[in-house]
């Protein structure tokens, strides 16, 4: 039998289901929200890290008393400002040179000593060996007495000291004479010997103080304004000359000694004992930094509205200005020595911390006209002119470093 072509049976047709758009699927959405999101964030940490400053630089230096510039939170803060960080080894003047010659590698990129023997010795060391040495110089401080009125008006009396201004107020400031003052101190005499007893306190009664008429200095074998006070007091004994031999060191220091009183605390310590209550009976008269006593008056007027008229200074008549110096030891260190010398921030700064900074524009070159201004501008009164211009010479570094060995007894 014949059969009609065969017709083709279709099989069941399989189908295969489109996925749903990302547009119209929830899951897609957030899929999309997440990837724009995440996107983002990658754009944005990105541009955080191109953008974000970058770490400061750590500058590394060895100084002895001027450290309390270093340690200021205002100076830190400015300092961060341009990317710099410092930080301090203390140190005295005298083991400032000697760490910095001898140390084994270039560990510091600054040195700032306090006095200029030290410095000079730096410099001379490392320039001999062909090493980066670069000197700047910021502002100055004289050596000056810190003490209290009743002790300074007792010296006044005693024709060892003159009060500055014409006597119609009080003044914080007076020119200290003094070759008395030592003598007092060679003869043995006490405060109560030379009438301290008519001067009253704070609370109105009597001061009675039965120790040497002396000032008290900081350690002089570690500290220079101690070395320098020796240096000074040596060069008053001498009729206004400095030692030039051994034997006039050996000769001086013999004759200073019994009217020496060095503490052995540092420079800062000293200033802090002054300050306190103790004060008074701790340490009356106190060699110190002519800027440590700007910078308390300064803040006593911040706090209070006036300056504290007990506390006072005395300028010895034969000044002694000290003139630390930067040194850069590393071309890391000259941007830091540029940036203390240019800011108009920190110079004034240093001004608030006392200091009398260093001005092209100065034609004295001791930056007291600055100064004088700044603190009459905030309620501190400036000591008078100088009309004395007697300055007291330290003999060269060798001979002062004799005379303070015998005087304290360095090492022994």
């Amino acid at each position: 039998m014949t059969t009609g072509p065969r017709q083709a049976t279709e099989g069941p047709a399989l189908s295969v289901p489109r996925p749903p758009s990302l547009r119209h699927s929830p899951l897609g959405l957030a899929f999309v929200a997440s990837a724009c999101v995440a996107a983002v964030s990658a754009a944005a940490v990105l541009f955080l890290l191109a953008t974000r400053p970058a770490p400061p630089v750590t500058v590394r230096g060895i100084m002895a008393s001027k450290q309390d510039f270093f340690n200021d939170r205002e100076v830190q803060r400015l300092l961060l400002a341009h990317g710099v960080r410092v930080e301090v080894t203390a140190r005295g003047s005298g083991e400032v040179a000697y760490e910095v010659l001898n140390q084994k590698s270039e560990r510091y990129d600054f040195a700032f000593p306090s006095g200029q023997p030290a410095a000079d010795q730096i410099k001379a060391r490392r320039q001999e060996r062909g090493l980066h040495s670069v000197t700047t110089r910021l502002f100055s401080s004289p050596i000056v007495l810190a003490t209290f009125r009743e002790y300074a008006e007792t010296l006044v009396r005693n024709d060892a000291a003159t009060r500055h201004g014409n006597g119609s107020a009080p003044s914080l400031y007076y020119t200290l004479e003094t070759a008395p003052f030592l003598e007092f101190g060679r003869q043995g005499k006490t405060w109560n010997d030379i009438g301290l007893g008519h001067e009253a306190g704070p609370d109105g009664t009597p001061v009675s103080n039965g120790n040497r008429v002396l000032a008290r200095t900081s350690g002089v074998c570690r500290t220079n304004s101690g070395a320098t006070y020796l240096g000074l007091v040596a060069f008053v004994v001498n009729g206004e000359e400095p030692a030039q031999t051994a034997a006039d060191a050996d000769r001086l220091a013999a004759r200073i000694q019994p009217i020496f009183a060095a503490t052995g605390m540092a420079e800062s310590e000293l200033w802090r004992t002054y300050v306190t209550p103790e004060g008074r009976s701790q340490g009356p008269v106190v060699v110190v930094y002519e800027h440590q006593f700007f910078a308390y008056q300064l803040d006593q007027v911040r706090r209070t509205g006036r300056p504290d008229g007990e506390r006072v200074l005395l300028y010895p008549r034969q000044e002694f200005l000290t003139d630390p110096e930067y040194i850069s030891l590393k071309p890391s260190g000259d941007r830091l020595g540029v940036l203390l010398r240019t800011d108009p921030a920190l110079r004034g700064r240093m001004m608030e911390l006392g200091f009398r900074v260093m001005d092209d524009a100065d034609t004295t070159g001791t930056g007291t006209g600055r100064l004088f201004g700044f603190l009459t501008a905030n309620g501190v009164p400036p000591p008078a002119p100088r009309t004395d211009f007697t300055r007291a010479e330290l003999p060269v570094l060798a001979l002062l470093q004799r005379m303070v060995e015998t005087v304290d007894g360095c090492g022994r």
